[in-house]
């Protein structure tokens, strides 16, 4: 029997910890862009303004201090009244360090949010922004095809929405659970 080589992966593996040097790094590369710093149990969070996004993103990506090389997940979130966001989740292969980029936006009852498609800087994008139109009616400025992904081209619902209004039809099925955010 042969003795097995140990098989290494070319980037760290370890648990998930936000990276304590992370925040100055972000700090001193992409200073230019004004953002705001939290935390929560995996990642470093960066609230950003839509307008600064694009900016940020590419500096994140670019940036050879950083090289966030992998866009992991865009996912929408709706708070009710309080607004909307969406949070990105950025990985560096390269050195291992994980990001969260979160972006306020208006409340789902004003007009359509509307942000900038970063599926130019990363391809897996495209799906990520087109799930999230599709359930939570955010525009992606530049993107190349915002068509359905999963409902009917001609339905135009948005059914993560707190307001959407089959929710309470949907928790009165024992659907889903807990106060419908929209009042009939």
């Amino acid at each position: 029997m042969s003795k097995k080589a140990r098989v290494t992966m070319p980037y760290p593996i370890g648990k998930q910890v936000p990276h304590s040097d992370l925040r100055g790094l972000v700090e001193r590369v992409l200073k230019e862009v004004p953002v705001e710093f939290s935390e929560n149990s995996t990642d470093l969070d960066v609230t950003v303004q839509a307008d600064d996004l694009l900016r940020f993103v590419t500096g994140l990506r670019d940036r050879k201090e950083l090289a966030f090389d992998f866009l992991r997940n865009i996912s929408g979130v709706d708070f009710g009244e309080e607004g909307m966001a969406l949070k990105y989740n950025f990985y560096s292969f390269k050195y291992g360090h994980a990001l969260q980029v979160t972006v306020p936006l208006r409340a789902a009852g004003e007009p359509h949010p509307v942000v900038p498609s970063l599926d130019s800087l990363y391809p897996s994008a495209n799906w990520h922004e087109r799930e999230a139109h599709e359930m939570f009616g955010i525009d992606f400025e530049g993107h190349p095809n915002l068509k359905n992904l999963f409902l009917e081209d001609d339905l135009h619902i948005h059914p993560l929405l707190k307001s959407h209004p089959l929710q309470a039809a949907e928790i009165l099925q024992g659907i889903e659970s807990g106060p419908p955010g929209f009042t009939f």
